[in-house]
C-alpha cells in the first residue's frame, strides 16, 4: 500500500505547508510585501515549543500555545522594528525584500550559535498511531490535517465577519483609500503580521514534533510556502491552501518514481511551469473577473 502512504503522508506534510503558505499569503495580500522573514518566524516556532517543552519542562499543549504566542509576538516585532522604518524613510518593496533576506540570515545565525546546526529532537522513538488498510497513519497526521483545516476557517470567518477582518480587507483591496478613510494602518499591519506569525509558528511547533528544527529550514519552508500561492493564485487565501496540499502530494509521489534529491527539483518545476503557462494561478484569474 505504497501509494496510500504517500497519500497520507502528503496530506500530513500539505497540512504543514498550508499553515506556512496561509499566513505567508495573509502578509503579501494586504501588504504587499515578500516578507520572507515568514521562515525564520516558522523555525522561531519549533525552536520556542522545544526550549519549553525540553528546557523548562512545560506540558505538550501549554508549551504549544506559548510558543505559537511567542512566534507572532516575533512576526509583530520584525514589522514594527524592521519594515516599518524602512516604509518611514521611503523604502519601496524591493528594500523590504532585500532586509527581509537580511533578517533571515540573521536569525539564522543565531538560531545556529544558539541551539549549533544539530537538530534538535522532542521525542524518541516512533509516534503513536494506528493502521487502516495496511496504512500508518500517526495521531500527528491527523492533528496536523485538523489544525491546518480548522485555522483556515477560523481565519476565513475572521475576515468576513468580524469589524477587524472587515477593515483588513479593506486594506487589501485599496490601503491608500483605507487610510484616508481613517482607518489605522500601523495597527492593522500588526494584527495582520500576529495572525500570519501565529500560523507559522504553529507550523514550527508541528515539524518540530515529528522530525525536529533545525536553523535553516525557514527558507526552504518559505519557498514553498511562494510556490503555493503562485500555484493556488496570488490574492486568494483558498488557493493557497489548495496549492500547499498540491506541493505536498506532489513531493510525495516524486519519491514513489524518483529519489528524495528531487523534492526540491519538482516543486521548482512547478514554479517554472506555472509562471510560463499561468502566472494567475489556479485560481487567480476567475477571481480576477469576478472582481
Amino acid at each position: 500500500m505504497l501509494l496510500g502512504q504517500l497519500l497520507v503522508n502528503g496530506l500530513a506534510v500539505g497540512g504543514v505547508y498550508a499553515l506556512i503558505a496561509v499566513g505567508f499569503a495573509l502578509i503579501y495580500n494586504t501588504t504587499r510585501m515578500l516578507h520572507i522573514a515568514h521562515g525564520a518566524v516558522y523555525t522561531f516556532g519549533g525552536y520556542a515549543f522545544y526550549v519549553l517543552v525540553i528546557g523548562l519542562g512545560f506540558y505538550y499543549w501549554l508549551g504549544a500555545l506559548l510558543a505559537v504566542a511567542l512566534g507572532a509576538t516575533l512576526g509583530v516585532a520584525i514589522e514594527l522594528l524592521v519594515y516599518r522604518p524602512i516604509r518611514r524613510w521611503g523604502g519601496g518593496p524591493n528594500s523590504i525584500l532585500i532586509v527581509s533576506i537580511g533578517t533571515v540570515s540573521i536569525l539564522q545565525a543565531i538560531y545556529a550559535l544558539v541551539f549549533t546546526t544539530d537538530t534538535m529532537t522532542l521525542r524518541a522513538g516512533a509516534l503513536r498511531g494506528f493502521e487502516w488498510g495496511g496504512v500508518s497513519i500517526t495521531i500527528l497526521h491527523v492533528v496536523t490535517v485538523i489544525i491546518a483545516l480548522v485555522m483556515f476557517l477560523s481565519l476565513t470567518l475572521f475576515l468576513g465577519r468580524s469589524r477587524i477582518g472587515i477593515a483588513l480587507r479593506a486594506l487589501s483591496d485599496n490601503s491608500a483609500l483605507a487610510e484616508i478613510q481613517g482607518l489605522d494602518t500601523g495597527r492593522l499591519y500588526a494584527i495582520i503580521f500576529f495572525v500570519g506569525s501565529a500560523l507559522a509558528a504553529t507550523a514550527g511547533v508541528l515539524i518540530s514534533l515529528d522530525i525536529g528544527v533545525q536553523p535553516n529550514m525557514g527558507f526552504d519552508a518559505v519557498f514553498i510556502a511562494f510556490v503555493a500561492v503562485i500555484v493556488g493564485g496570488v490574492g486568494y487565501l483558498p488557493g493557497a491552501l489548495f496549492g500547499a496540499f498540491l506541493v505536498g502530494f506532489l513531493q510525495q509521489f516524486v519519491v514513489w518514481k524518483l529519489d528524495t534529491a528531487w523534492q526540491s527539483g519538482a516543486v521548482f518545476l512547478v514554479l517554472i511551469v506555472f509562471l510560463i503557462f499561468r502566472p494567475n494561478g489556479l485560481f487567480g484569474l476567475p477571481v480576477a473577473r469576478r472582481a
